[in-house]
């Protein structure tokens, strides 16, 4: 059920017990205010057509949300070694170059975790699981964001990592505007952020909500308020077929996933010369 803005709550309760108790059960989407009702139709449309000259460079700069350590990692090398163009990683982690002394030559997690322990019973701490994966953890997500920075590097991209919250504007445009300034002005946008809270509506919090509804809203929200949107040539969501058929355990998921494909749809209205992609 879409609601328009402005529907009072009886109106609102009045709608969605009609809808309940409608004999046609085939549809999965329908559009409501107080005076109209509409349901989906099937066009012809085109969004993975590009304007003329409106393409990928090498001078063309992505930003992208993802932490670098995801499916987006993968898109955004298979586009650096294609066009040799730059990128911004945005992930909430904190990230150094340089690890602690005790993880140094060790390649797997189950040793990572051994020397952990090792290095806290030598400072006179008890190595408790918990302390030993707060050691753990950092290694490993450092490991991960310089592998995504090697892998575009090494086809001839360029690429800078930024560590910011994603649901948190100021922060990300802070940290954004510092790196655009000298990679170029940004000219795409790649949402990869994503988190899960599965749970059946009655188990789930609001903190559980906002969780994983923020990370996709207002993420996105955050990432468009760092770029001019009328220069902008490529926004990519990535979506979920959730959003469409719904999942269970996934009201949340399901809810923010379907915003970003009708802000796809909306986008692409505004900005037709824009390439618009929301991936299900």
């Amino acid at each position: 059920m879409d609601l328009a803005d402005g529907v009072a709550p009886a109106d609102a309760a009045a709608v969605l017990h009609a809808e309940l108790f409608d004999a046609e059960t085939a549809l999965h989407e329908v559009g409501c205010d107080v005076k109209s009702r509409m349901t989906l139709v099937a066009v012809p449309t085109d969004s993975y057509a590009q304007a003329q000259g409106n393409r990928i460079t090498a001078d063309s700069v992505f930003l992208i949300s993802g932490n670098a350590k995801d499916i987006t990692t993968h898109c955004v090398a298979r586009i650096a070694s294609e066009y040799r163009c730059k990128f911004i990683l945005l992930g909430r982690s904190s990230f150094s170059a340089s690890e602690p002394a005790w993880a140094n030559g060790i390649a797997d997690e189950a040793g990572l975790k051994k020397a952990a322990m090792q290095a806290l019973s030598a400072s006179g701490d008890k190595p408790t699981p918990a302390k030993v994966q707060q050691l753990v953890r950092p290694v490993l997500s450092d490991r991960e964001i310089a592998a995504a920075l090697a892998a575009i590097r090494s086809v001839g991209g360029q690429a800078e990592y930024v560590s910011a919250d994603v649901t948190n504007a100021k922060a990300v445009k802070e940290s954004v505007t510092s790196v655009a300034k000298k990679l170029g002005m940004i000219t795409g946008i790649i949402h990869g952020a994503g988190v899960l809270a599965d749970k059946f509506i009655e188990q789930k919090t609001l903190d559980d909500f906002h969780a994983v509804y923020r990370t996709k809203i207002d993420g996105l929200v955050a990432l468009l308020g760092c770029v001019e949107q009328d220069q902008l040539q490529q926004l990519v969501l990535f979506s979920s077929a959730a959003g469409f058929y719904g999942n269970p355990g996934q009201s949340d998921y399901s809810i923010a996933n379907e915003i970003l494909n009708k802000t796809a749809l909306r986008f692409k209205t505004q900005h037709p010369a824009a390439q618009m992609l929301s991936f299900n």
